[in-house]
């Protein structure tokens, strides 16, 4: 069979890496398409890859989402009285369902001609990816959603109410119905973890996967004390961990504790990575699956990617949450004992956030919480399981479909 993966960013690939492996592995011939950046991800972790989209065009959309986000927020102010010009919640998670969908009419062009001229038999896409939904309707093959990180709000598709004017449009353009059923997804969150949505799920075991490479002696040497790790993983700016007096703090907290701290980062460059103080290790584009299992503790600004690394492999974690979904994620993980949650939308309180710093390293219930969890998800389905029931569910709508 021909398993087609579409992944719309790099933060959303690496979820796809593992299940592609899986499907390749057991004797499927596999495509992983992508938009264009982030085809090197793709290459590096040894599958094939394909480029969707038109960047400019994206960009273009995007920005069109944006403005109307802010013309909307203002409308809603005025009329209020306010006099605070930020998003609410419904209003960003509204905002990010458009944004998706205009990210999709950004590649759906590219998607649509791929899937006429290769033929899959079905297709994977993350839930960031909507055109997959797009192409595999005109393809008539199944399409499976592949959820990235907890599920909570955020899963779209093209019933919701407030993205389907958007949404319908694309498979008009192409000839496609609009589908019927509800989609199916493909779901790594742990069931302690997750949110009550009525969706169909497949579940799968996270694996862990952060790229290539090179592992350096040390990491495997005597530790002068607890080691932490510190990121804003792989879709935030390096420069936005250590810009307000939280992140300080924090620093300053492990310092004195006598931790080893860890920073891992995208580009070692950057001038706020440059100005840390010494007794820092940086580390540029090194794998959270390598660096994690030698920690005792990691510290984050609440990414689904590094907070499931961090579960499956039973690290706690302290989250320093600015964003609506970054916040999401620090509450399900706090709740599951599993960590903390420190909110840095607001002026937060110095002596709470060191707390939670020591309280992150060195409180036996946390570890413990983490490594419940761990084992939690080391029981799920592998990919190559989910692989198994892919095929199956593709066989029978291949030998169902009529002649």
């Amino acid at each position: 069979m021909r398993f087609l993966f579409i992944a719309q960013g790099p933060s959303h690939v690496q979820w796809q890496i593992p299940l592609a492996w899986a499907a390749q592995l057991a004797g499927h011939e596999v495509l992983v398409a992508t938009r264009s950046y982030c085809v090197d991800q793709v290459t590096r972790a040894g599958l094939p890859a394909v480029a969707l989209g038109d960047e400019e065009r994206i960009a273009a959309l995007s920005q069109q989402v944006k403005d109307e986000l802010f013309a909307q927020v203002g409308r809603r102010v005025a009329a209020e009285g306010g006099s605070v010009f930020v998003p609410n919640e419904t209003e960003m998670l509204i905002a990010g369902g458009r944004k998706m969908v205009a990210i999709a009419e950004g590649m759906a062009d590219d998607a649509v001609a791929l899937v006429r001229a290769w033929r899959p038999s079905l297709v994977v896409h993350d839930t960031g990816a909507l055109v997959g939904i797009v192409a595999a309707e005109v393809a008539g093959v199944p399409s499976f959603g592949q959820i990235w990180g907890a599920t909570g709000d955020g899963i779209f598709d093209v019933a919701d109410e407030h993205i389907h004017p958007y949404f319908a449009p694309l498979f008009e353009k192409f000839g496609a119905k609009i589908p019927s059923a509800a989609p199916v997804w493909i779901d790594p969150t742990v069931p302690s973890m997750r949110s009550p949505l009525p969706i169909e799920r497949i579940d799968i075991r996270y694996t862990p996967y952060s790229g290539p490479g090179v592992v350096p002696d040390w990491l495997w040497r005597e530790q002068r004390g607890p080691r932490v790790c510190l990121t804003s993983g792989i879709s935030v700016d390096d420069g936005s961990l250590w810009n307000d007096t939280v992140q300080q703090t924090v620093v300053d907290t492990l310092l004195r504790r006598g931790c080893e701290v860890v920073l891992a980062v995208k580009n070692a460059d950057h001038p706020a990575v440059r100005q840390l103080p010494d007794g820092i290790r940086v580390m540029e584009s090194f794998p959270l699956n390598v660096l994690l299992p030698t920690c005792a503790a990691v510290i984050h600004h609440g990414g689904t990617g590094t907070g499931t690394t961090s579960l499956a492999l039973g690290v706690p974690q302290l989250v320093l949450a600015h964003h609506p979904m970054h916040r999401q994620w620090g509450t399900q993980v706090a709740a599951a004992g599993a960590g903390l949650l420190v909110r840095t939308d607001a002026e937060a309180d110095v002596e709470a956030v060191t707390a939670a710093t020591l309280a992150v390293v060195d409180d036996p219930d946390l570890r413990e919480k983490a490594a419940g969890i761990a084992a939690e998800i080391a029981r799920m389905p592998t990919p190559a399981t989910v692989v198994e029931v892919l095929a199956e569910v593709a066989s029978a709508r291949s030998t169902s479909a009529p002649n």
